[in-house]
């Protein structure tokens, strides 16, 4: 694929199952995996970060990164000063731009008569000037962890989870919450549809989804976002029914000490900015491209417009039959799928300490039973093995999570958890700091755990030595 950086500089290729657990499409990762490879060095090169970023590539779907040298003279002073600063920064400056982004990809319509090159040159500089900001928030937001003590970080805001209840609450008011009970997600739209109390559910459905409609199981652009199927949704109302009363998140200790207060605001935003940039960022690049589709399939170079998401970035504007390449990569996909990922590719890794922002967020390959304890705390409770959101509804009240690896659409589930071991992250991975916000005790790289921990177990999670025992 198309790259700033050369590519034979990078002896080393590895799998990132934090982030990737599942296989890529050729258009996502020509799409937002490159502007995101593109976007972490840029932001880097100007916060003097550290580290370089990383190179990506994808073989037979699946996703692997090879680590960049920085090509300037780190200075963390730098980056530690923009992590004080990037409260103000987010809303004077970076917030504002995200939005115009997203307004310009959401306007695009790449399936009407004009000449499309021009239009696909323009979001390739939408997408990647959008994903650099993304981490001119994230790597300040990660940094400032190691300036502040964690303790006095707590009491971060999560506006999905309070508007998820508020749509239970709805629900309630309604007396419709037996059909979100009752039916699968399919037939309670159908059902909710046909009563004025169900419609005006569907109303307070709709406001939320106008807000938080662009979340989706994993990044990955080939995946409905919950705007086109609320499942996700309709579980999370689910669950917070049954639940009953709201969770109680840790609070945020008093202080006028203005260096913490400007801390918290800033780490904060490691959880907030995906309400800004992944949720409308992503699903206004998935209209666009779908678009694009659109007009491939009315010309007869596709068979379905999802065929789109086997083409990469530059092969958009051409007019050529793109039916045997798609019919070729979907060979290849089920033929990665059967392979399943490599350990890396390329030369063997060498062990080598990471920048502790890097290690914080990516963590290390502990063992199936043995980890780094990320919340503290020590729970009891049978394990739930869950490859995916699909798998959410055996998920119950006392249940211990077990998983690759979580994202911000798994929120609803901590609440009702005992406790949570995912396989891959560090201590300031999203499942680390949501896991903290809750008081929840959690275990992150305990590689392995789905396959050694038994669906059912019972078991004992203790987080603050990192420890997993089998009951």
């Amino acid at each position: 694929m198309p790259t700033d950086h050369d590519l034979a500089a990078v002896t080393t290729w590895l799998p990132d199952p934090s982030h990737y657990p599942e296989q890529m499409t050729p258009l996502s990762a020509t799409v937002w995996f490159e502007a995101m490879g593109r976007g972490v060095h840029a932001a880097a090169r100007e916060l003097r970060a550290p580290f370089g970023g990383f190179e990506t590539r994808l073989e037979l779907g699946w996703a692997y990164e090879g680590e960049l040298a920085p090509e300037w003279e780190p200075d963390r002073g730098v980056m530690e000063h923009a992590a004080l600063e990037l409260p103000e920064r987010w809303e004077r400056e970076l917030r504002p731009r995200v939005l115009e982004i997203n307004a310009e990809l959401e306007a695009m319509r790449p399936e009407l008569p004009a000449d499309a090159a021009p239009l696909l040159d323009r979001l390739w500089q939408l997408v990647q000037e959008e994903w650099t900001i993304h981490f001119l928030v994230v790597i300040p937001a990660l940094a400032v962890a190691e300036q502040v003590d964690a303790a006095l970080l707590a009491g971060m805001d999560n506006p999905a989870d309070d508007a998820v209840w508020d749509l239970a609450d709805a629900a309630r008011r309604e007396a419709v919450d037996d059909l979100l009970r009752d039916f699968t997600p399919a037939a309670a739209l159908e059902r909710l549809r046909a009563t004025a109390p169900g419609r005006r559910f569907l109303r307070d459905l709709d406001a939320f989804l106008a807000r938080f409609g662009g979340r989706a199981r994993w990044h990955e652009l080939s995946l409905p976002r919950e705007v086109e199927q609320p499942f996700l949704t309709f579980e999370s109302v689910r669950r917070a029914r049954e639940a009953g009363e709201r969770p109680t998140r840790a609070a945020a200790p008093e202080t006028d000490d203005e260096l913490v207060l400007r801390a918290r605001a800033a780490y904060a935003l490691k959880e907030l900015h995906t309400y800004d940039i992944d949720y409308p960022g992503l699903l206004a690049t998935r209209e666009a491209l779908l678009g694009f589709g659109r007009r491939l399939y009315a010309e007869g170079a596709l068979d379905t417009v999802d065929d789109v998401w086997f083409l990469e970035r530059t092969e958009l504007t051409e007019a050529l039959d793109h039916r045997r390449l798609v019919a070729q990569r979907r060979a290849e996909r089920e033929r990665g799928r059967a392979e399943g990922v490599r350990p890396y590719l390329g030369d063997p890794p060498e062990e080598r300490e990471r920048d502790s922002v890097v290690e914080g967020f990516y963590g290390s390959a502990g063992s199936a039973l043995q980890g780094a304890g990320a919340s503290p705390g020590v729970a009891e409770g049978t394990a739930r093995v869950v490859a995916g959101p699909e798998d959410f509804s055996r998920v119950g009240v006392g249940d211990v999570l077990v998983t690759t690896t979580t994202t911000p659409a798994w929120t609803p589930l901590f609440p009702s958890l005992a406790a949570l071991v995912t396989e891959t992250g560090g201590v300031l991975s999203h499942a680390a700091v949501v896991a903290r916000e809750y008081r929840l005790p959690a275990i992150v790289g305990a590689a392995g755990a789905t396959r050694a921990i038994r669906d059912g177990a019972r078991v004992r999670v203790d987080g603050t030595t990192g420890t997993i025992t089998l009951l």
